[in-house]
């Protein structure tokens, strides 16, 4: 059995194994929603020819959607064959981009300071937005982090996730050990762990918006929020290879203009985003539900990034990764150095 398959099947597995499994394997199965043709090549990946954006499930990455539907991106690039890839983790998103079939990458903090430790040259080229993510549970025996037991699932992403690393801070916090509940995760995307904390199958789900909202409407609460253990902090960001925007600036000053323009439209006229959104969703996303998902206080909706310098030490400091950057700029293009990141 492969170590990826290994990892796969045991989803709380070391971290040493899940940076050979993640920092060395092809892309991994997805669920692929495009616009353009099958998977990307290393030749169209330094060629510019076709531009492939992953991303992960979730309203997290709105800005995205927006500009998929819309076709700005095309629009803005000549009518270039472009693909939106939906992944289920930030690792597939790596694992893509290392092997040179994601050229646009987004997802969350955790995985991408993983792989900036193992030697991935790749900065930020925008944040999407500050969100504080919940962790959310139904059985009213669970209070605090206190009451979980072994048998108590907590269902995310991955287990260098951003949420991951929230959980680990708070069981710092609150148990005194970051590593108290490394048994209890279990990876899940969360559409499906949505489900499974639904229907009692897992007992907690570390989750972000739109699911968190959608789970409290359904009768689930929140526990904790990663506000409460890292205070103001981006949530999704969009990061390049730096071969790649070297080679192609013109493909990535196109892709930074078009989120701003998206972050712009949802901060302006959220009802419009909305519309689209409930388009892009072929209906299965209703406007009313997200448009209040887009204005809830709990994001806001910001290319600039924050919190990276507090993750960054935190991980370091319990040993998620060895080398933290100095300062946060060091992780950006410089279109974002001069803004007021963190």
């Amino acid at each position: 059995m492969s170590l990826i398959s290994k990892f796969r099947r045991s989803p709380c597995g070391a971290l040493t194994l899940v940076l050979l499994a993640t920092l060395t394997a092809a892309c991994g199965g997805s669920d692929a929603e495009s616009t353009g043709e099958g998977s990307g090549t290393a030749a169209a990946a330094s060629s510019g020819d076709k531009i492939t954006i992953g991303y992960q499930p979730g309203i997290g990455y709105a800005q995205l959607l927006i500009m998929k539907q819309e076709g700005w991106l095309q629009e803005a690039l000549g009518g270039r064959q472009v693909e939106y890839r939906s992944l289920t983790s930030g690792a597939d998103i790596r694992d893509g981009m290392i092997s040179g079939d994601i050229q646009i990458g987004a997802g969350g903090i955790g995985p991408f300071l993983v792989g900036y430790d193992k030697g991935v040259k790749w900065k930020l080229l925008s944040a999407l937005e500050d969100s504080d993510i919940w962790l959310m549970a139904k059985d009213p025996r669970l209070t605090n982090l206190e009451a979980f037991g072994p048998g108590d699932k907590i269902a995310l992403p991955g287990p260098d996730s951003i949420q991951a690393v929230v959980v680990k801070r708070a069981a710092q916090e609150q148990l005194g050990d970051p590593a108290k509940l490394d048994a209890n995760m279990v990876k899940l995307a969360h559409p499906e762990a949505l489900q499974s904390l639904l229907s009692g199958q897992v007992a907690a789900h570390m989750t972000s918006p739109p699911f968190q909202f959608q789970e409290q409407d359904q009768g689930a609460r929140k526990l904790l929020g990663s506000a409460d253990v890292f205070g103001q902090h981006t949530f999704n960001s969009v990061f390049v290879r730096e071969e790649y925007q070297a080679e192609n600036k013109d493909v990535t000053d196109a892709v930074y203009a078009q989120v701003e323009r998206a972050t712009k439209l949802i901060n302006d006229d959220p009802k419009a985003a909305a519309a689209i959104l409930e388009k892009e969703s072929g209906g299965q996303l209703k406007a009313a539900d997200a448009e209040r998902y887009l204005t809830d206080p709990s994001t806001t909706y910001t290319t600039e990034p924050h919190g990276f310098m507090a993750f960054a030490t935190f991980m370091q400091d319990i040993g998620l990764i060895e080398n933290a950057p100095s300062t946060w700029q060091d992780l950006v293009f410089d279109n974002l150095k001069g803004l007021k990141g963190s």
